[in-house]
């Protein structure tokens, strides 16, 4: 495993405490898993941007941007 920059650290962190997340995150760390979604107006746990948001299941966890930081890949 890589060494991490203190950014990616605490990317790290957001990505796998994250409980609610916004579709620009979702769709840039994580995969969408489900067919519908319940959204609501809230803050997003991974930018801190208030706007519609869901739970981070509905993205899988975000796993896909957690393995990515922790392999050292690009995220683009």
């Amino acid at each position: 495993m890589p060494r991490l920059s203190s950014q990616n650290k605490e990317l790290l962190r957001k990505l796998e405490n994250a409980y609610v997340v916004c579709n620009d995150c979702g769709s840039k760390y994580g995969v969408y898993s489900v067919g519908c979604s319940s959204v609501w107006e809230g803050d997003c746990d991974v930018c801190g941007e208030s706007k519609p948001v869901t739970e981070a299941r509905d993205y899988a966890y975000l796993i896909t941007g957690i393995r990515k930081v922790t392999r050292g890949e690009d995220l683009d």
